[in-house]
């Protein structure tokens, strides 16, 4: 959903939505749209083994490199290496 889409859901000019939205969660739209996009991201990442770029696509990213580069802000790491950490993590890889 993009901050337009939104806006015109809750009947507010997109500038009002994005003060009301701020207000609310003490986080800009977009900021909580990637962080929401890259938890799921996350959820794909630690349990299945599908190619990186096609879960970037899935979640809304659309290429490897924003993908890569938002799931750093969020998360800290690259999901590569998210994904390596989790799987080292879990008894059954081992």
């Amino acid at each position: 959903m993009s901050m337009q889409d939104a806006a015109a859901h809750t009947h507010l000019s997109r500038s009002a939505f994005s003060r009301f939205f701020q207000r609310a969660t003490g986080k800009r739209f977009a900021r909580y749209v990637n962080e929401r996009r890259v938890g799921r991201a996350c959820q794909l990442l630690a349990e299945t083994d599908r190619n990186i770029a096609v879960i970037a696509l899935d979640c809304g990213f659309g290429n490897l490199s924003n993908f890569n580069r938002r799931f750093k802000e969020v998360r800290g790491v690259v999901p590569r290496v998210y994904r390596r950490k989790f799987q080292s993590d879990d008894p059954a890889a081992a």
